[in-house]
């Protein structure tokens, strides 16, 4: 099996490895003897059952790949909720390589310099420079002096130095490359030429943390392991030491991770921003999408400094260079300006549209809702589930025939009595489209005067019929999902970023609708002409 094979969607690898995990924690395993087993796929020969043919698959395996479906194996080992907890993903080994690579590209030698990684669980990065630094020429003694990670996990870490170990075959003592050490309460004395990392995502209490260095990168009541992972790094790095990082692509745009773009900004200078192609086929299990950031230590982005943007899969694939906002803490792909995307120059202020998060939180009020209309006010309830991509959206029961109704005392400016799209507000990695939007039936209003919709929605109200018509299409449209995409990483699809998506003008899409009929050709063909007289202004 190849390397290539590896990334298949039907690969076998990952089957057999679940199957052989599932078999293996029914009997609740140990760390101690999680490390045993996973020790055993490093053998010469084949282990016992039921991992002897997780073993045949991984022996023809080239070592990165080895290494990784064993450091995948220790996680899918332990109970599903703990590795959701501790977003044990590890890098898989083509994008290891690729980054490492490009580490080289920015000045990194691995006959000269340090490097550490303080999310180590797995070895994929340490591993990865441990073999260029080999080929490079340094013998076991020198590699071992060199390198150097962190990881929670004990059994982990010392997974992580048996990978060394088998990789440059030589012993490796316990702890001394991979400490185990809680990264967040780390105080670091020693700095390197490059800090790398593919850290763990997800909340945190600032009760679970040491001091309050995380108001640097984090808002209060949204306090990310990865931003916190992010300024870590940058204590580690030396002054003008390369710092590269694996992060969810919610740090681009999203409105909460303002501080930590500015944060960025102000300590680094930024050197490449890119989106990992296909998450699917790169990272298992995982629900958010991806990107890759590379950072030079210095006294900050410098005023006009270009930043290069892309995408990055099995190699890297340069989309352009551009200056990042002026706002330090503002998103830093905001329009199709920093891509090949044509640029439409309108928000959905042009088109007069106002958005609106869903009003209903039906688990809080149950008391409310009603399977029938009973009083003059009451009005049906629309659910995420009950919304599809293009035609017309009926309101049906969460969980039975008929239709959920909601019960209100007196009208209320929550019921929406006006023709509107409703919009999923959190979709998920099975979809492909992040955004899925229809029309309210006119039906719903006629029979009922209006609506309301669960908290997981986002309405959308028009000026007119045609305008909403215009923008059903052009919400469900692949040119703008495209475009949100850039702006978020996350499943969630956000009113604020809704509202700075770019758009093609209303006047030049109803004119491309008139031409091209309700199509994505209409959709492009609007951009486009958009883009052009932009241009002519701009001349």
């Amino acid at each position: 099996m190849n390397s290539v094979a590896f990334l298949k969607d039907t690969n076998l690898v990952l089957i057999e490895a679940r199957r052989a995990a599932r078999a293996l924690r029914q009997d609740k395993p140990s760390r101690r003897r999680m490390l045993k087993l996973c020790q055993s796929l490093l053998a010469d020969r084949a282990p016992e059952p039921p991992l002897a043919a997780l073993w045949s698959l991984l022996a023809p395996l080239q070592v990165d790949e080895r290494y990784y479906w064993i450091g995948t194996f220790y996680t899918l080992l332990l109970p599903p909720n703990e590795r959701s907890a501790q977003a044990a993903y590890f890098t898989p080994p083509h994008l290891a390589r690729g980054f490492v690579e490009m580490a080289e590209r920015q000045g990194v030698n691995p006959k000269v310099h340090t490097a550490i990684d303080p999310a180590a669980g797995g070895a994929s990065f340490l591993s990865t420079i441990a073999g260029t630094m080999l080929a490079a020429g340094l013998d076991q003694a020198a590699i071992l002096e060199r390198l150097r990670g962190y990881e929670i996990d004990e059994a982990l870490a010392a997974l992580s130095e048996s990978l060394l170990a088998h990789r440059l075959r030589c012993r490796v003592s316990r702890g001394t490359v991979v400490a185990v050490k809680d990264s967040l309460r780390a105080r670091p004395q020693t700095r390197y030429d490059l800090v790398i990392a593919n850290p763990p995502y997800g909340r945190i209490s600032p009760s679970e943390l040491a001091d309050e260095k995380w108001r640097l990168v984090c808002h209060p009541g949204h306090i990310n392991k990865y931003a916190l992972f992010a300024e870590l790094c940058f204590r580690l790095a030396k002054d003008d030491g390369l710092i590269a990082l694996v992060l969810p692509s919610s740090f681009v745009a999203g409105p909460l991770y303002g501080r930590l773009r500015s944060f960025i900004r102000t300590n680094g200078e930024i050197l490449a921003v890119s989106s990992v192609e296909r998450r699917a086929d790169v990272f298992v299990d995982v629900a958010q999408d991806i990107s890759v950031l590379m950072i030079r230590k210095a006294a900050g982005h410098r005023a006009g400094s270009k930043v290069t943007f892309g995408s990055y899969g099995r190699s890297f694939k340069v989309g352009s260079v551009s200056s990042l906002p002026t706002d330090i803490e503002g998103p830093w792909i905001s329009s199709g300006a920093a891509t090949s995307l044509a640029v439409g120059g309108a928000t959905l202020a042009d088109y007069g549209a106002t958005l609106r998060s869903g009003y209903f939180v039906w688990n809080r009020e149950k008391a409310r809702m009603l399977q029938r209309a009973q009083g003059d006010f009451d009005v049906p309830l629309i659910w995420a589930k009950n919304i599809r991509a293009g035609g017309f959206c009926q309101p049906a029961a969460r969980k039975r025939e008929g239709i959920d109704f909601v019960r209100f005392a007196a009208d209320s400016p929550a019921i929406i009595r006006e023709q509107a799209l409703v919009m999923q507000r959190t979709t998920n990695s099975a979809q492909p489209r992040r955004l899925i939007v229809s029309r309210v039936s006119p039906s719903v209003l006629e029979e009922w005067g209006g609506f309301v919709s669960e908290n997981h929605t986002i309405t959308v109200t028009g000026p007119d019929i045609a305008t909403l018509n215009a923008l059903r299409l052009l919400l469900n449209s692949a040119a703008v999902d495209a475009r949100y995409r850039l702006l978020s990483g996350t499943a969630s699809v956000s009113v604020n970023l809704l509202r700075k998506l770019d758009l093609p003008k209303p006047h030049v899409l109803l004119d491309a609708i008139q031409e091209h009929g309700v199509c994505e050709r209409a959709v492009e063909e609007a951009y486009r002409r958009s883009a052009v007289a932009l241009a002519e202004v701009g001349t």
